[in-house]
């Protein structure tokens, strides 16, 4: 949290748009390899050893991959970030690597030759997969607290002062949330946004650690910018 206003720069808006095109297309693909390379049984005069080795080489890239775009995603957060965004992020992560094993379960009996009834069980399977993943890129839910659950929790009203969406939705929309601690301080955090849409003037709610105002633990949204219902009293 920081006692300066914050702002997105283009840095920022260029690292949060490469993490989330290389997480919906390195990443997925990867996954896509690392299932089609286990389920697909080789050729009996293959060496097993061969097999092995390009299913390491597929996770090794899948945790390069993550690696990688874990840490565009910080470098777009920097330090003075929302608790649990880069947790969020890491769930996007896993889930593009579950779409992309799902696709691969959904096209294994072109891949095998697989009998008729395969495919029906293949291809459910996969789009079950998939669907399991997408939870992961669904709006978050967070209930609005009518009293601190903690002492050292504080509660404030904030608002979205500088909003970025990236121009493709595989891009993660970044938001600078400003708020007024217990001591009448003004604070400003940058948040991985997890109920969209959030735009620049939505409230919301802050919760935060009263003993390390520095740490902001969420930000639930109270008040879009277009919605004709009154904004919820905090």
């Amino acid at each position: 949290m920081s006692l300066q206003p914050l702002r997105i720069s283009p840095g920022r808006k260029f690292a949060a748009g490469l993490a989330g095109i290389f997480t919906m297309s390195v990443t997925l693909t990867v996954g896509f390899l690392i299932t089609s390379l286990t389920l697909i049984s080789g050729d009996p005069g293959e060496p097993t050893s061969e097999k092995l080795f390009f299913i390491a080489l597929a996770v090794l890239a899948a945790i390069i991959s993550v690696v990688v775009c874990h840490l565009l995603m910080r470098a777009a957060l920097g330090r003075r970030r929302t608790g649990g965004s880069l947790t969020r992020f890491f769930r996007y992560q896993l889930a593009a690597l579950g779409c992309g094993g799902g696709l691969a379960l959904g096209f294994l009996p072109a891949m095998t030759e697989a009998a008729p009834a395969w495919w029906l069980v293949s291809i459910a399977a996969g789009v079950g997969l998939i669907a399991v993943c997408l939870l992961a890129f669904r709006k978050a839910r967070y209930p609005i607290l009518d009293h601190p659950p903690h002492p050292i929790i504080g509660l404030a009203e904030g608002s979205v002062v500088d909003y970025w969406s990236g121009t493709s939705a595989r891009a993660p929309s970044l938001a600078v949330i400003h708020f007024v601690d217990t001591r009448g301080r003004d604070r400003w955090v940058r948040h991985l946004v997890q109920q969209s849409p959030s735009m620049q003037g939505t409230i919301g709610q802050v919760t935060y650690d009263r003993h390390r105002p520095d740490r902001v633990l969420r930000f639930a949204v109270t008040h879009q910018l277009l919605d004709r219902r009154p904004p919820q009293r905090l």
